[in-house]
């Protein structure tokens, strides 16, 4: 009997599943398969990675379901493109099934692996991971928007119709290859098989990872977690979401970044609701970002703004040390860096006051800053870590104008009025009042083990139009 594979990627569920779904409508078993990419890993080289944890938890999660409908998950640890003929081969599989990945190194390595494959066995690609494939959201001339206005409005929200929104169903009742001899011809084929039934733990031990247990981003509840913000948080959330002092956003993206939930549930649930257009506005910068760099793919590297692709960013260790450690003696973009240290996430309005004070008070290359994201985020997308940092650093795709440069007191003081997210990152300053825990410096009794400002504000500011002044003669 034919067994087709479906090679998971982003989507790490089994509902609403578009490669799934379409590995079933065929004849003969389907194997799900997961590949630690090693090529991937070489850049995140943290032993304690935390998203390699949620990551191990999910397949764990996914194949105790998988076994009690007569499967299992098959994990590999490799390069897909030497992986995936030896599998097919040893499976006599006629059919790999994946999403499509729109990032650049990702659509490299699946044109290696179609190539790889050959003609005797189908690569079929499925979109899933967006709403809209970027070749879809285009102008009526061909081109790329470069304006999330117009993308928004003309192209992507009248474009997404019933069909669009629809679940693809699961249905998988005695359709599975034997795991268990998915996995002895994988390992006489010469592939290294990751075993799964001794729990996350062993899982990275066998590529060289430790676990580490994590309460914050829990793996089995990602549907749940999904109604409750849509039941509780949704209709405050077009202006609760701004404030760092309260649960004002979804903290989904991890989810929705891994597959745990699709952008189709999203979407569905949002509208389901009737006020959840800033949401959906929010999941449509996404898939604009993801449609920037699917077009402009140099924007990984280079300034989008070609006019901007010779600013004289700075890259001083002793600065990005202060920064990455939260020691620039601004509150708010100390407790922020530590947010995302202690917990691998960040307020949306915080990841904004980070970014524009790193390249517009610190004048440092946003390329460093974009860096620090990937290595700790656990919603890094490629394509939205990329736009949002253009966009503070003012050299992206509609991105804010050079000379807005974020006060990071005022952006404290509106956001953090009480100044409770300073105080739980920064027990430190926690015995300041309300008024001085902004600007320590400025108080009767400076706390003496919290550093002072590494940059005045009205000079940084200066500065950075200064050279952006010189760059736009």
């Amino acid at each position: 009997m034919n067994t087709t594979i479906t090679w998971f990627r982003r989507d790490l569920r089994l509902r609403d599943h578009a490669a799934l779904a379409t590995a079933l409508q065929g004849q003969g078993n389907v194997q799900p398969i997961f590949i630690f990419d090693t090529e991937i890993l070489a850049r995140f080289s943290n032993p304690s990675d935390r998203r390699l944890s949620f990551l191990a938890a999910t397949l764990c999660d996914m194949d105790a379901t998988l076994k009690q409908r007569g499967g299992g998950m098959l994990v590999l640890h490799g390069k897909p493109v030497e992986i995936m003929p030896k599998l097919a081969a040893a499976l006599k599989a006629p059919c790999i099934v994946s999403a499509e990945d729109f990032e650049p190194a990702t659509i490299a390595r699946d044109a290696a692996v179609k190539k790889a494959l050959g003609s005797d066995v189908r690569f079929v690609q499925v979109l899933d991971h967006l709403m809209k494939s970027p070749r879809a959201t285009v102008k009526e001339d061909g081109t790329a928007y470069k304006v999330f206005t117009p993308y928004f409005t003309k192209c992507w929200r009248p474009s997404i119709h019933d069909a669009d929104l629809a679940e693809w169903e699961v249905r998988d009742a005695e359709r599975y290859a034997d795991s268990a001899a998915s996995r002895k011809a994988a390992r006489e084929a010469g592939l290294k098989v990751v075993e799964l039934h001794h729990g996350p733990a062993h899982v990275l031990e066998q590529i060289g990872y430790d676990y580490r247990e994590d309460n914050l981003w829990t793996v089995h509840d990602a549907p749940q977690r999904l109604k409750d913000f849509v039941k509780d948080h949704l209709a405050p959330y077009p202006t609760a979401r701004d404030f760092m002092d309260r649960k004002g956003t979804s903290r989904l993206s991890p989810y929705l970044r891994h597959g745990l939930i699709s952008i189709r549930e999203c979407m569905r649930a949002s509208m389901e609701h009737g006020y959840g257009a800033k949401w959906i506005s929010e999941l449509a910068w996404r898939e604009f970002y993801a449609s920037i760099l699917f077009h402009f793919p140099e924007v990984v590297e280079k300034e989008f703004q070609s006019q901007y692709r010779h600013l004289p960013w700075k890259r001083d260790e002793k600065m990005l040390a202060a920064f990455t450690e939260a020691r620039t003696g601004y509150p708010v973009v100390d407790a922020a860096v530590r947010e995302l240290l202690h917990t691998g996430w960040m307020h949306n309005r915080a990841r904004m006051i980070v970014a524009s004070f790193f390249t517009k008070h610190l004048l440092m290359d946003w390329r460093l800053g974009e860096e620090f994201f990937a290595q700790h985020l656990m919603d890094y997308e490629l394509a939205s870590n990329n736009g949002g940092w253009q966009w503070s650093a003012s050299t992206g795709t509609d991105a804010q104008p050079y000379f807005r440069v974020f006060n990071p007191l005022l952006q404290s003081r509106k956001f953090d009025p009480s100044g409770e997210y300073i105080r739980h990152y920064l027990p430190e300053l926690a015995q300041l009042s309300d008024k001085d825990i902004h600007a320590p410096w400025d108080s009767a009794r400076p706390p003496a083990n919290y550093p002072g400002p590494v940059v005045d504000h009205a000079a940084a500011r200066a500065r950075v139009l200064e050279v952006f002044k010189q760059e736009r003669a």
